[in-house]
């Protein structure tokens, strides 16, 4: 059964394998628009990607101009990545639209 959980490295080679069958389109909701893929099969890289997306949910955290908070979680069913979800915590005017 699958299952939303927080980023983990742990999930790595499956995170790239899911994100490989996306062609280099757009992943809407994944997050990481800042990173290459080539950059993230890189184990440091990775764990940077992966605190990144844990630290959007602070508002504390920096962000750049026009992101809101955002919780990202991925569903995962066992140890494969399946997909992910955002979850916006405010909505500003480019959510609206």
């Amino acid at each position: 059964m699958a299952t939303l959980l927080t980023p983990n490295v742990f999930f790595q080679s499956s995170w790239l394998e899911a994100a490989v069958e996306f062609g280099g389109a757009h992943r809407d909701g994944g997050g990481g628009e800042d990173w290459s893929l080539e950059d993230l099969r890189d184990p440091l890289d990775f764990g940077r990607f992966v605190d990144e997306l844990v630290a959007a949910a602070l508002p504390e955290s920096p962000r750049k101009p026009g992101y809101v908070t955002c919780t990202y979680l991925w569903i995962v069913e066992g140890d494969v990545v399946l997909g992910s979800l955002a979850i916006r915590h405010e909505l500003n005017d480019f959510g609206l639209n």
